[in-house]
Order: structure tokens, then sequence, then C-alpha cells
């Protein structure tokens, strides 16, 4: 496979699980020689460390315990990875919790605060310690056909078609994802004279070894839906990912785009 040719240090959030396990690898393959990555569990970085050791031994990285919900946690773990490699290109929000399945009269208070202190201001403490450090950064050229276009970093946040749409008794999990895009599309207008591109995707259901055989029988009705009649892959997700990072998306930005069979066309 061509790289797309992305070049120097990224950062990744979830990056001990399945999803940010790929995009991990997605990044090294297209390029990236340095890559931080946060996650609550030791276990799950030293997994991609691991993997990304054996398909990319060239590729430096950098696991950071960090938890979200902590707004001292998340600053210090973005700064390691800052003294670590000088400077952050590329950003991938993409830390999330599930919510409990409860109508909102039976969800408690503490229950809202684990889930948005997480999917959505776990998220803008990651934004606002990205944009900050890209911001100081030199802009670099990026675009393969125009060398004159140059940026300074690039940032994609992790969504859900839950962004776009609703499921019942998921109504902190739904907010959070819908407030995701709102950010998104805001940070994208404020940044985009200083060279900074955001946006989103929005995967639909991924195939992941955590999708238990019980999951998928209750999915079944809703992957009847899906116009390609399947889930999608972590790595199908991550590839997406690495496109509106890349110098093919210059002119790309404040977008979410879907990444779910055409789950959402329907």
């Amino acid at each position: 496979m061509a790289s797309l040719g992305l070049k120097g240090s990224a950062i990744i959030t979830g990056a001990g699980g399945a999803l940010g396990r790929a995009i991990a690898q997605s990044l090294a393959r297209h390029g990236v020689s340095k890559i931080g990555g946060l996650d609550i569990s030791t276990s799950g970085l030293d997994g991609t460390k691991n993997t990304l050791a054996e398909a990319y031994p060239a590729v430096e990285f950098l696991p950071v315990q960090a938890d979200l919900a902590s707004a001292d946690s998340t600053s210090e773990a973005i700064c390691k990875v800052i003294s670590a490699f000088g400077r952050i290109d590329y950003a991938i929000n993409n830390a999330g919790v599930g919510q409990e399945l409860a109508p909102s009269g039976d969800t408690s208070v503490e229950e809202f605060d684990r889930v948005m202190n997480v999917n959505f201001r776990g998220l803008w403490l990651c934004e606002k310690y990205e944009l900050r450090q890209m911001e100081k950064q030199e802009a670099r050229a990026v675009n393969p056909f125009n060398p004159s276009i140059k940026e300074k970093g690039s940032i994609v946040n992790v969504s859900s078609v839950l962004g776009f749409m609703a499921m019942p008794h998921l109504g902190v999990y739904n907010s959070s994802k819908h407030a995701t895009l709102g950010l998104t599309r805001t940070d994208a207008i404020d940044y985009a004279k200083k060279g900074i591109r955001v946006n989103t995707v929005a995967p639909g259901f991924i195939d992941t070894p955590l999708l238990l055989e019980s999951t998928r029988k209750a999915l079944k009705t809703t992957i009847d839906r899906i116009p390609q009649g399947r889930l999608a892959s972590p790595e199908e997700v991550a590839d997406a990912v690495t496109f509106l990072l890349c110098g093919l998306a210059t002119h790309i930005t404040g977008v979410t785009l879907p990444v779910d069979g055409g789950f959402t066309a329907t």
C-alpha cells in the first residue's frame, strides 16, 4: 500500500483499545514516526506498544497513563508527549466510555458525570492543550500537490453515528457525541486561519473482540439496517481518521465523516 506521506508526531487518546491501536498502526503505516499514546489502562498501552514494535520497529511509541476525567492528569500527560517529541502534528481524541442503559429519569448524576467527564469534558481538555501547542508550532508544507499550503497541525475527534441520531436509554452518551460535533465545528472555524484543521469521524458499530456474542445478537436488527450488511472493522475507521489528517484533506475542516456502511443514509 502506498503511503499517504504523513510526517512527524501524533498523540492518540484511548490508544490502548482496539480502535486506538488500529489508529496507531494506520498512522505508522503512513509515515508518522513518533506516537504518544494516552490511556487509563497500562495493559492496553503495553499491547499497542508491542504491536507497533513488531510491525513498525522504527516508530517510537510513548505510552502515557492518563485519566481524562482529571484536568491535571490530562494536562500532565499531554505535556509529557510534547516534552518528548517537541511538537504535535496530529491529534486524535478517541477515548470514550459507554453508558449504563436507562432513561434520563432513572440515570444518576454520578453516571452523567462519569460519561460526560470522559466523552466530552475530557475530549475538550485534550483539544485545549493540543490547540495551544499547535498554535506555537511552525507551519509545515503538507499538501503533496501544493507546497504553498502549510499547516501547524490537524485534529480528528472520534464521535459516533449517535452524534447524528439517538438510541433509547442512552441520553447522556448520545448527548456527549452530539456535543463533540458542535465543538469540532466551532474549533474548526476559530482555528482555520491559524493553520489548524479540526474534523470528526462518526463510526457506526465496530467489530471488536469486546463485542460479546450476546451484544451481537441484540444488534442484529440494527446490523440488518446497515446497507453494507456488516459491522466496521477498527482498521476501516482508523484509515478514515488517517485520511482526514493527511495532506490530501487540506481543504477539509469542520466536517463529521460517518464511517457506518451507509447506516445514517437510511
